[in-house]
């Protein structure tokens, strides 16, 4: 009887330890449950609120904010805003947005920077930060706005991934570009460098160096456009004037005239992979109405001048990406009735990949699978949700998935969300993991680079990787953030100190569930070892 009831005590406490092991990479993941790390809404969220001047604004929506996870997982840096506008004049846009920095997992809030501006009268804006590729630094960009929001100058600001303030840079007002996608300035993709554009100058500044190169533009009025890096950080090049494709090659401390004539153009996929080659276009027009053509030329560095490889005929064709193999273009040709992507040799030849009776867009993977996302037609049918279809092809088969709500690429896998349910899908192996999630509507999500955590809109979910597959963490959804005190000191008249924040959170590398995990156990055993006593 003794051996009997130890060996069920045993047993039981076998059971629920292995009811709090991870799910297997052949396990199925709608087994697990998620487990809010961090909710935005509560910490961020609330500091956002307090900035806005509620004696003359009301708040035209909730706080919204982007995740920028730093390179290596280790930090995140939060983009939030609100839409605002004076007291019963909603027809007048405004906007209030903060600028954040935090650990990975969402605590350790600071608040770097934040800016009001009314469409009426002006203001400042701040744009979505950048990481260096090291995310040793980070970078964002302060535009200074006046009424119906002419730009009167944009200023960049360098910052440590410690927050220290490295570099200032008033940048051409002249060069803005997007405001999501800037012009004027660009990290380099191999080392702690960046490029920007000051009036009449290209400026490298070497970050670890300490260092500057300035690169005269000639001409008063010269307006620059389309910087880009070289995937190998040794050459950028640019377009000036809409007449002139010029490379800046960085060793050689040297400006070359690619290409001139009276209308140049690039597509925002510029230089092939091995850094060897850029594509860009010449608009050619004839004495008809509505003749337009668009020659399509490779530049190699192996060749004397650059080589037309064909010509669109419609400005709805457009290059999209180079392959991998930096021999090959993904490109998109529309008619009337149809759209289709191809793959365009740089010896001129082409190849259809997919075909559809509406409008598609595409990209190339790193693997060199071929995705093509279209809007779902019956998305204009009740009920009226916006949904679309994902085309997957390699060289050996197809896939389809439809009716997708949202879809984001991570590395080579894709996340896509149907019927309120998140799915990874490798698109190598077409292998789908099904990441159940207590949120029925999803408007953005984001994976960390370590795979440890995951934000799905404001809130911050961890997860366990377990072999080479992420796993959602064993602890049970709850409506609340982590158990963390955030202190968010705030200063209401410089919109650009930075604040400290108060971190009492654990170390981050430890899932949540699991200090409580370990607790259990403790009291499983301390019961075991009194059920035995008392049985002695």
């Amino acid at each position: 009887m003794f051996n009997k009831q130890i060996t069920l005590t045993l047993m039981f406490i076998a059971l629920v330890y292995i009811s709090f092991q991870p799910v297997s990479a052949s396990d199925s993941l709608n087994q697990t449950n998620v487990s809010v790390v961090s909710d935005l809404n509560q910490t961020v969220g609330g500091d956002l609120i307090s900035l806005v001047d509620t004696n003359h604004f009301d708040i035209g929506n909730k706080p919204v904010f982007d995740i920028i996870w730093s390179p290596e997982g280790s930090h995140m840096l939060i983009d939030g805003s609100v839409n605002v506008y004076p007291k019963g004049k909603p027809d007048l846009d405004g906007c209030v947005d903060a600028l954040y920095a935090a650990n990975v997992d969402g605590s350790g809030i600071t608040r770097i920077a934040w800016a009001e501006f009314i469409s009426s009268s002006g203001g400042i804006t701040i744009n979505p930060p950048l990481w260096s590729q090291s995310g040793d630094y980070f970078a964002y960009v302060e535009w200074v706005k006046g009424i119906m929001y002419k730009i009167k100058s944009v200023n960049l600001y360098v910052m440590s991934k410690d927050l220290n303030l490295i570099q200032k840079v008033e940048l051409d007002p002249k060069v803005t570009g997007l405001e999501s996608d800037l012009s004027n300035f660009k990290w380099s993709p191999k080392e702690n460098k960046f490029a920007a554009l000051v009036p009449g100058e290209i400026i490298i500044y070497d970050l670890d160096e300490k260092n500057e190169l300035n690169f005269s533009i000639s001409g008063d009025d010269a307006e620059i456009t389309d910087m880009e890096w070289s995937p190998d950080g040794k050459k950028i090049v640019f377009l000036k004037n809409s007449h002139e494709i010029i490379t800046l090659d960085l060793e050689k401390k040297a400006l070359n005239q690619i290409y001139s004539a009276e209308h140049v153009g690039m597509y925002g996929e510029k230089w092939s992979k091995d850094s060897k080659k850029l594509i860009f276009y010449e608009i050619k027009t004839s004495e008809k109405v509505d003749d337009v053509s668009y020659d399509i030329y490779v530049a190699d560095e192996d060749l004397e001048k650059p080589v037309k490889i064909t010509t669109f005929t419609s400005g709805s064709s457009r290059v999209i990406q180079w392959y991998p193999d930096s021999e090959r273009i993904l490109v998109k040709k529309c008619s009337d009735d149809s759209c289709a992507l191809y793959s365009l040799s740089i010896t001129g030849k082409m190849k259809k990949i997919i075909e559809k009776d509406r409008d598609i867009d595409g990209m190339v993977a790193s693997n060199g699978c071929i995705s093509a996302v279209s809007l779902n037609p019956n998305s204009t049918n009740p009920p009226y949700t916006k949904t679309y279809d994902l085309f997957f092809h390699n060289e050996s088969d197809e896939l389809t998935i439809e009716n997708v709500s949202y879809y984001s690429w991570e590395g080579t896998d894709v996340l896509f969300v149907t019927d309120y349910k998140l799915s990874v899908l490798n698109t190598s192996t077409h292998d789908t993991w099904d990441i159940p999630l207590p949120l029925k509507n999803l408007d953005r999500l984001s994976l960390d680079p370590s795979g440890h955590f995951i934000a799905v809109d404001n809130i911050i979910f961890g997860i366990n990787e377990q072999g080479a597959h992420t796993q959602i963490s064993d602890e049970n959804y709850t409506n609340s953030t982590a158990s963390e005190t955030v202190i968010i000191k705030k200063d209401m008249g410089e919109n650009s100190k930075i604040n400290t924040t108060d971190d009492t959170t654990a170390n981050t590398s430890e899932l949540p569930g699991f200090t409580a995990i370990i607790t259990l156990m403790g009291v499983l055993i301390a019961f075991v070892c009194i059920h035995m006593k008392k049985i002695m």
